[in-house]
């Protein structure tokens, strides 16, 4: 009676810790990656990429970018189903910024624009105020928990 009693107990704990971590990972993410104002020259212009609040709903990660280059702002919201991306790395940008990037073979990022146009991409950046590898590991983490999610 006693073991039955500690599997259901360790069982019970397990469930809880990993529902637990994914919110942790998931808040992280949003805390720290949220509201990124990264300035940068292209071809001798001044340009700036915003990243804003960033929404972690059901593996499904979306946040709204503005980039800026000159006097024009391409203004889209990305939508990525981590279950969906085949890499996640940490590159640095031929601008002179670290980015996370993710990469998917079908159709998991996805940019709508503010016309309604959608637009499946195959890679989709979010960029770094500084290099930060524990974002790197918990994009990891929940791509992995979201994997589990999808084949259940």
């Amino acid at each position: 009676m006693t073991n039955q009693f500690l599997i259901y107990a360790f069982l019970i704990f397990s469930v809880g810790v990993q529902a637990q971590s994914k919110e942790m990972l998931e808040k992280y993410i949003s805390d720290n990656l949220s509201y990124q104002h990264i300035k940068y020259k292209t071809a001798g212009q001044e340009s700036q990429i915003s990243i804003y609040q960033i929404e972690i709903k059901n593996c499904t990660m979306s946040y709204p970018v503005f980039i800026k280059k000159g006097d024009k702002t391409e203004r889209f919201t990305v939508r990525i189903l981590l279950s969906g991306t085949n890499d996640i790395t940490i590159v640095k940008s031929k601008e002179g910024f670290y980015a996370i990037t993710f990469k998917t073979n079908g159709k998991s990022i996805l940019k709508e624009y503010t016309d309604g146009t959608l637009v499946h991409e195959k890679i989709q950046i979010i960029p770094l105020k500084k290099y930060d590898a524990k974002a790197l590991e918990y994009f990891k983490k929940l791509k992995g928990i979201c994997e589990k999610k999808s084949t259940e």
